[in-house]
């Protein structure tokens, strides 16, 4: 695979329902579970809730404003995410980056990228920090 952008997710793992891991969160605690109020965690996972029912497809296929938002190779968003992925798909080249907005009012967004049928969270940006 080159070195560009997908623009889709891994198809092999279209139809596996999506489940979410923090193992390559960040750590730093403006961008992870740590720095969220009691309010904006509550929001987070009633919006994890709803896209755990939900096939990769299914999740591809929503707009932009309610599912991902795909990241740009070389983006600092990409570079971003980049820096906490430890997956060996990220070392064979196959990248799958993207966003998604928890709130559909403001920029509460969670970043992340497809391993498998996991949705590896890396970092949270619940105020709209993060390259805005």
């Amino acid at each position: 695979m080159t070195d560009q952008a997908p623009s889709k997710i891994d198809l092999r793992y279209a139809e596996s329902l999506v489940v979410f891991s923090i193992c390559d969160c960040s750590l730093n605690k403006k961008h992870s579970f740590y720095g969220l109020s009691r309010e904006k965690a509550t929001e987070l996972i009633k919006r994890l809730r709803y896209i755990e029912k939900l096939t990769w497809k299914q999740l591809a296929s929503l707009s932009r404003q309610d599912g991902l938002t795909f990241e740009d190779v070389g983006s600092d968003n990409f570079e971003m995410i980049k820096e906490q992925d430890t997956s060996a798909q990220q070392m064979a080249g196959e990248r799958y980056y993207f966003h998604f907005r928890v709130e559909k009012v403001g920029l509460f967004r969670v970043f992340g990228y497809q391993k498998c049928q996991l949705f590896c969270i890396t970092h949270i940006d619940p105020d709209g920090e993060i390259n805005h």
